[in-house]
């Protein structure tokens, strides 16, 4: 998967790095059945920049399931995010990671998070993008950008930024992709049986870019 350096991104990351950070917390609490499998132990041992995807991959599919909270969660946070911009084959899906956000009750967190985190998804998704523009000029389009602006919609953010660069005609090729991989629930005006399921509103605004009514 292509990638390059990007100062935007880096820049947001710095940012929710200082706007989140707080003090190791002491325990992470979880279901007695499932916490032991989770393998939490080792996010609170090692400092936080050092933690590796594979460490925290069961933490972020489990969170707000079966393991952790809220203290926890904002934490980790500046680093789930990096290791799923910078790093994407070792985090979760990334409708997983940024949809999280939204059983984080995020909604009431401070303003000054909220930018910062919505700059991060912004620059990400315009990275993803090019990367799969990229792609797309050999053999095989990628739908990375796809699974940032689905993660954006199921943390309910505001997604019409992205929606309007994917709809330039310089995105032909992502949303040509996009509209053959959908191309029944688009017939059909359904929501696909995907991530997009969380997010209905979100999908009907992706679809009405990709197959606009005449």
């Amino acid at each position: 998967m292509p990638s390059f350096a990007n100062p935007r991104i880096d820049q947001a990351l710095e940012d929710i790095y200082g706007l989140f950070a707080a003090p190791r917390p002491s325990v992470i609490i979880g279901c007695p059945c499932c916490i032991d499998s989770r393998r939490v132990d080792v996010l609170l041992a090692k400092p936080l920049r050092e933690l590796t995807g594979a460490e925290l991959w069961r933490y972020i599919t489990g969170v707000f399931l079966t393991v952790g909270g809220t203290r926890d969660f904002r934490y980790l946070l500046p680093r789930i995010l990096e290791i799923a911009v910078r790093e994407p084959g070792a985090a979760p899906h990334i409708e997983i990671v940024i949809g999280k956000l939204r059983l984080a009750g995020w909604s009431d967190w401070p303003k000054r998070e909220h930018a910062a985190i919505e700059a991060l998804v912004e620059a990400w998704f315009q990275q993803a993008l090019s990367n799969d523009l990229l792609e797309a000029e050999t053999w095989l389009v990628g739908s990375e950008a796809e699974s940032v602006l689905c993660g954006a919609a199921r943390a309910d953010i505001d997604i019409a930024a992205m929606l309007a660069r994917l709809a330039e005609p310089s995105a032909q090729a992502v949303r040509d992709h996009l509209a053959a991989a959908y191309a029944k629930p688009l017939a059909a005006g359904s929501t696909p049986r995907s991530f997009w399921e969380d997010a209905p509103e979100g999908w009907r605004a992706l679809a009405a870019i990709l197959a606009p009514v005449a």
